[in-house]
């Protein structure tokens, strides 16, 4: 498996949006004879506004809508504001040839210092790459979902344990939803850095490896992460509740710190048993 090229890219996005919405869903009447599910092209473009023939352009990947235009369409799909902003990437994408970003690795200068910023964290934290690549923790973190230093460096990723690694089903009390949102997020990444050899790598190996992902990447569902509350069953402590918030740090956009923490005595509580009983969790080594 691997990522398409960015017409494929942005017309099978596309199709895949128009197959989920109704003629009914956007006030068109039903007609007889339909081969697929959804709006058809036409349909779609009488309820974004274009002519038929151009949507049809643009689903080819033949044009360069305007941001007007793009955001008729993500209006007459109903695109949720995460959709609608990865829609525009992939018509940008259109643009110019692509330019492969670096993006944050773990051998990068800068990791040194948000390694230390981590274990400042009183609770679990954990900083990605767009990858979904684990550059790098705190000890609590390791002790929370896995030893992360003694994995190999290609396995330290947050798409490839949540999809390989038996132990993360057991893990996380609602796996499923955890790791669709993973395979959501490097969909995403994907359109916000097409040709990035170290997704199309990742890409390749959980099309082997995984069956989950194989049933869930044709579905095109992008997700950003900006909070929550996480459950998980952990071995030492049992079940444990806690929220997270993501910071972006502006020196190292392409990274994302998940901070975790309790809200309730009962969770800090565990927390604390977690520390006590796990003195050896190995913090991410140096660069």
């Amino acid at each position: 498996m691997t990522l398409d090229d960015p017409r494929e890219e942005l017309a099978a996005f596309l199709r895949h949006r128009r197959a989920q919405v109704s003629p009914e869903q956007v006030g068109l009447p039903r007609s007889g004879g339909r081969r697929v599910p959804g709006l058809r092209r036409e349909e779609l473009a009488i309820v974004a506004g274009v002519s038929p023939d151009h949507y049809q352009r643009i689903e080819q990947g033949r044009v360069r809508p305007s941001a007007q235009v793009l955001d008729a369409i993500a209006t007459a799909l109903a695109l949720d504001d995460v959709e609608r902003a990865h829609l525009h990437t992939l018509a940008e994408n259109l643009r110019a040839p692509l330019a492969i970003r670096p993006g944050a690795r773990r051998s990068d200068p800068k990791m040194r210092g948000l390694k230390d910023l981590l274990e400042s964290f009183s609770g679990p934290a954990f900083a990605l790459n767009h990858c979904r690549d684990v550059l790098a923790w705190n000890r609590l973190g390791a002790a929370l979902v896995t030893d992360f230093a003694s994995l190999p460096a290609q396995d330290r990723n947050m798409v490839w344990l949540m999809l390989t690694d038996p132990r993360m089903r057991d893990l996380y009390a609602d796996w499923r939803t955890g790791a669709q949102e993973q395979v959501a997020m490097l969909r995403r990444a994907g359109g916000q850095h097409p040709g990035d050899p170290r997704i199309e790598r990742l890409v390749g190996r959980l099309g082997t490896a995984s069956p989950e992902f194989v049933q869930w990447w044709p579905d095109r569902r992008v997700h950003e992460k900006t909070a929550g509350t996480k459950t998980l069953n952990h071995p030492v402590i049992g079940p444990i509740t806690l929220d997270f918030h993501v910071l972006r740090p502006a020196a190292t956009p392409d990274i994302e710190l998940f901070v975790y923490y309790p809200t309730t005595p009962e969770a800090r509580n565990l927390l604390l048993e977690l520390a006590r009983r796990s003195p050896t969790a190995s913090r991410a080594p140096a660069p």
